[in-house]
């Protein structure tokens, strides 16, 4: 007689009790269950927070100078003025480099990218200490130089501050349409939710409004000394670049 030994295992073992079974998606293996609606909607109401705190601060900042001396809106409107300058100058860089090199806008590979932003990054960077000493220049005779210094940095930061807060309001209202570009945003919310970037900008950006404004009080006391500022400058946002690199920022 032969004896069969049955050793696989029976449709009723499949359903026993310690069978894993996800009580979202029925999956019997086990992971990671993501709200996506909560993840977008949480970084949306994180948007629209930091894009207020920007704001805030912003004016509280420019409100601060008119209270100190009404004249020193001159160097906030022209800090500002020129941070948009610094700026332009570095996209447009970037661009005549992409176009030299003839590199369609739509096949740009995470290498261009990369060095799209570097040469933008790095050509603002060598511009940024010519602005600050065009505004020592421009800072009338006799006035305290510390309150000057200041302003500039009040108005460079209300500058950033308010293309920054455009870019994550019109990131929010993206995360809710129902759009192709919108659902690419969304899952991008949701992949990268651990590294969301805005407090950091915020920080890099109150910081480089804090290096702007020590420039200018430098160039009013010496204002040759921006020849030294010029590659210093430079130096400091490669290697804050590099450091980005190394951390990278979620896409927008």
């Amino acid at each position: 007689m032969i004896s069969h030994d049955m050793t696989d295992t029976s449709p009723a073992d499949a359903d026993s009790p310690d069978t894993y079974l996800c009580p979202h998606c029925d999956a019997t293996h086990e992971h990671e269950h993501v709200d996506e609606r909560a993840v977008v909607e949480a970084y949306r109401q994180t948007l629209l927070t930091v894009a207020a705190t920007r704001l805030a601060v912003a004016i509280l900042a420019v409100a601060a100078v008119l209270l100190i001396n009404p004249v020193l809106l001159l160097a906030a409107g022209g800090a500002a003025l020129g941070w948009g300058v610094a700026t332009a100058a570095g996209m447009g860089a970037a661009t005549v480099d992409l176009a030299r090199r003839r590199v369609p806008a739509g096949a740009r590979s995470h290498p261009e990218e990369r060095r799209f932003v570097l040469v933008s990054v790095l050509t603002g960077a060598a511009l940024t200490p010519l602005v600050a000493l065009g505004l020592a220049l421009l800072a009338p005779a006799g006035l305290i130089p510390l309150p000057w210094a200041l302003a500039v940095a009040a108005g460079w930061f209300a500058g950033a501050a308010g293309a920054e807060v455009i870019a994550e309001l019109r990131l929010r209202r993206l995360l809710a349409t129902d759009t192709r570009v919108g659902e690419v945003a969304r899952e991008n919310a949701v992949r990268l939710r651990e590294r969301t970037h805005e407090i950091r900008l915020l920080i890099t950006v109150l910081a480089t409004a804090v290096v702007v404004g020590a420039e200018v009080l430098l160039c009013l006391w010496l204002p040759v000394i921006v020849v030294v500022l010029i590659p210093l400058h430079v130096a400091v946002a490669a290697l804050t670049g590099r450091w980005h690199q190394r951390n990278p920022l979620p896409p927008a």
